[in-house]
This record gives C-alpha cells, sequence and structure tokens, in this order.
C-alpha cells in the first residue's frame, strides 16, 4: 500500500527530550540529544521547535571531532518547515548558517543572503525525523516527501521495508524500519520507529565511507 497524504494521529510531546548513545561497532563515540523544545509563533503560525546535538566523546576526536546543531522550526497543522538551522563544528571545520522558509513570498532565505525557490510543504532533515513519528505507517508502506537541506531539493522516498527487534537502553522494542531514497546521494539515514504509540526513533543508522554509525536510544526526559 502507498500513503500518498499524511495521517497525522499523534501530537508530539513538548518537552520530550530523547538522549542517545552513537556507537561505531562496539565502541560508544559520541552522543545525540534530539528534545522538542516548546510551541512557538513563526510567521504568524504555530510551531513545533526541535533541536538536535551530536558530539563526538573526547577519546575518539582522532577519528572524527564532531559538535554539530540542528534546529528547526515546522508548522503544527502540516510540519512544513518555516525556519531551519545548522551549525557544523568538525576537525577544525566551522559553519553556521540558517534558512527562512516564506510562504508569501515562496522563498528560501539563507543567512549568507542566497535565494532558493521553496516548494509547498518543505521539510528539512531534522523535522522530516520527527514527521515520521506523526504517520500512521505499516509494513510495505511508502510515502514521498519534498525535503530542502543545504541548498538542494530531494524528493525523499521512504519506504517500510521491515520488522527489527531494538534492543534500547530503556527496553527492548519491536520496530517499523524506514528507508530514505533520493535520486541525489543524501545522508538521510535509516530511522527505526517503536510500533507503540509514541512512534519513538529507537534507532538512527547512518552510513559514511569508513562505515555505519549507530545512534541507539538511552534514556527520555521531560
Amino acid at each position: 500500500m502507498t500513503i500518498f497524504a499524511s495521517i497525522l494521529f499523534l501530537l508530539l510531546p513538548v518537552g520530550e527530550q530523547l538522549h542517545y548513545t552513537v556507537r561505531f561497532g562496539p565502541f560508544r563515540v559520541g552522543t545525540l540529544d534530539l528534545k522538542i523544545n516548546d510551541i512557538a509563533i513563526i510567521a504568524q503560525e504555530s510551531s513545533y521547535h526541535f533541536t538536535a546535538r551530536l558530539k563526538s566523546n573526547p577519546g575518539w576526536r582522532f577519528l572524527f571531532n564532531i559538535d554539530d546543531q540542528l534546529e528547526s522550526y515546522a508548522r503544527i497543522r502540516d510540519f512544513a518547515t518555516l525556519r531551519s538551522y545548522k551549525r557544523v563544528a568538525e576537525s577544525g571545520y566551522e559553519k553556521e548558517i540558517q534558512a527562512d522558509f516564506d510562504y508569501q513570498t515562496m522563498k528560501i532565505y539563507y543567512s549568507d543572503s542566497s535565494t532558493f525557490d521553496l516548494k509547498p510543504g518543505a521539510k528539512d532533515l531534522l523535522t522530516l525525523w520527527f514527521y515520521f513519528r506523526t504517520l500512521a505507517l505499516e509494513l510495505n508502506d511508502t510515502i514521498t516527501v519534498m525535503m530542502h537541506g543545504d541548498k538542494n531539493d530531494y524528493d525523499v522516498e521512504i519506504s517500510v521495508t521491515g520488522m527489527k527487534t531494538v534492543e534500547t537502553g530503556i527496553g527492548e522494542y519491536d520496530c517499523l524500519e524506514l528507508k530514505p531514497k533520493t535520486q541525489i546521494k543524501q545522508n538521510i539515514g535509516i530511522v527505526y520507529l517503536t510500533k507503540d504509540p509514541r512512534r519513538l526513533p529507537a534507532m538512527i543508522k547512518n552510513r559514511f565511507s569508513f562505515g555505519y554509525i549507530v545512534a541507539i536510544l538511552e534514556k527520555i526526559g521531560g
């Protein structure tokens, strides 16, 4: 079955904090924190304020030294991104940029003065991770979502390809495996959502040139 429109069935819990251990093989190499901060008003729209922080552990900074932060504001009614922010600090390289998604002009305005056309309903990467949780997805479902990231547009096809039992720091969960596919290479990550009503991202798996980095849910706060 293919879902052509989202089925919003879950209001996300404001204040929720998800803490992950990041592993490379058997080694703990960092942490990832995802948070639903609050409800903000952006462009007169009620919006979720999401943040993500990825940090490498001190003992692994010889391999990769990372302290990255993402923020996004997504309007509650359809999860379209209204603002995104990205700060990258990796092995001596630093970059900071913000993008405002303006639905009056249908343009995306970057803080470096660059401008791009805005496609309706476009979502940045961080919003996309939370958006998955609001969909009534089942095995073999497929959806297509418009994503905008790093000044590029991507038609992302997400398929529920299987079931997997994931061992987390707060217990064992049966999860749906969501695999994204794009025409242009873009590292979105395979997401494993719990089948319970919370649809927690129990594990996020990314492939890099040197292997897989896996973020496993360790605890929940908020």
